[in-house]
């Protein structure tokens, strides 16, 4: 196995949650890309998209994942170049600017898959979502969106089915499927 782990998916599919999971009982360092991104900007995601626009987020998420991979090829320095680390990608990384080869140099990628309309459900109530946004924030508009994704999201090397699964029991596949020792 590669030392570091890439989960991708579409938003609610459970990243960030099975992410940090798996980070905590495995002793991976945790990134969060939006986060990170937004740590860096000094504003959310969708504050971006609105004064930047979407093609400079793509352009900061290419930008991320370059680090990273560089950061992988380093023997000593940081905590990050000691430790492997488990990377949530945002939801539309892998469809951008040839991310999905560079988030494969950087690690094993799992594509945490759900059906639109349990994504629907995951998150009906939440309004940050900027791909969405409010009018077109129903299981059609969700569904369009995933099927414009999923030829990128299929390229994973590994696929885990979460609509059955509690974010606990994600974890525990991932952990059988990448053979992992509790830390």
């Amino acid at each position: 196995m590669k030392t570091n782990i890439v989960l991708i998916g579409f938003m609610g599919a459970g990243k960030t949650e099975v992410g940090r999971i798996l980070a905590k009982n495995y002793g991976f360092n945790f990134i969060d890309a939006d986060s990170l991104i937004e740590k860096r900007e000094e504003m959310t995601i969708s504050e971006i998209f609105s004064k930047k626009g979407e093609k400079y987020f793509r352009d900061l998420e290419t930008e991320i994942l370059k680090e990273l991979a560089f950061l992988k090829k380093q023997k000593r320095g940081t905590d990050l170049k000691s430790v492997p680390f488990l990377l949530s990608a945002g939801g539309g990384m892998p469809a951008f600017n040839d991310n999905m080869n560079l988030l494969k140099n950087i690690g094993t990628v799992l594509y945490l898959k759900a059906d639109p309309a349990v994504i629907y459900e995951r998150i009906k109530s939440e309004t940050h979502r900027p791909v969405l946004g409010g009018e077109g924030f129903t299981p059609a508009s969700i569904a369009a969106k995933l099927s414009e994704r999923e030829k990128f999201y299929e390229k994973a090397d590994i696929i885990i089915y979460t609509d059955c699964l509690t974010q606990h029991a994600a974890a525990e596949e991932i952990s059988i499927f990448l053979n992992l020792k509790d830390n």
